[in-house]
């Protein structure tokens, strides 16, 4: 009975292991820059409004000017390295979205719903916004500029999903903003994975059950 027990628990440790195992081998490296257009918003309203009010991003097609809340923008890759290299010249997509306050439906704050899938996509490349920081604007030169930061992941074909960063520039001159990732190099669980993890914890628990009823 005590072996079978020891069984059981070096099965749950087994798949407790390879739950801990991303699916692919190697994580992301590198950086990129992009480039587009965009309008400060009210993300409650998608008002139009100043930088220093806004509370959310309208992103617009690459060179155009007219608001389009609800409807996802595009933007230029500009500079890559390592892995990203490839994209450079790409044209991609990114969600409208809120940086603060409670958001909408057209302008989704993933400190609020929760994880923006695929807030960004550029030749089958992703990232996935998670959360955003509080932002920032400053005046200089009488050119105001916003700027924040935000964490998610990045998922590429071939690769396993890797934690990343990005940093947002928004020029209130021109309505034109930057955008600066990079990855952290640390592996993101996958789904396939959790649920390894859920069965070894699940037949832990039987095993000790079972071996608590025989030995009394």
């Amino acid at each position: 009975m005590l072996k079978r027990a020891k069984l059981t628990v070096a099965l749950a440790a087994l798949l407790f292991g390879l739950s801990t195992s991303p699916a692919h081998a190697t994580p992301i490296t590198g950086a990129f820059s992009i480039f587009g257009n965009f309008l400060p918003v009210n993300g409650v309203t998608g008002a139009v409004t100043s930088l220093s009010s806004a509370t959310g991003i309208d992103f617009l097609a690459l060179f155009g000017s007219t608001p389009s809340p609800g409807t996802a923008g595009q933007f230029l890759v500009s500079a890559a390295s390592g892995n990203f290299s490839g994209l450079v010249g790409g044209l991609g997509t990114i969600q409208d979205f809120s940086f603060a306050g409670p958001g909408s439906t057209n302008f989704q704050n993933p400190n609020v719903v929760g994880p923006l899938i695929a807030f960004q996509n550029v030749l089958g490349t992703t990232f996935t916004l998670m959360s955003v920081g509080p932002a920032n604007v400053q005046t200089s030169n009488g050119i105001s500029m916003l700027t924040f930061t935000g964490q998610g992941y990045f998922s590429m074909n071939g690769f396993t999903n890797t934690a990343g960063t990005f940093g947002f520039t928004g020029n209130g001159a021109g309505g034109t903003f930057s955008f600066s990732a990079s990855n952290l190099a640390t592996a993101v669980p996958e789904p396939a994975s959790a649920a390894l993890l859920g069965s070894g914890l699940i037949m832990l628990t039987f095993g000790l059950r079972n071996r608590r009823k025989k030995t009394a």
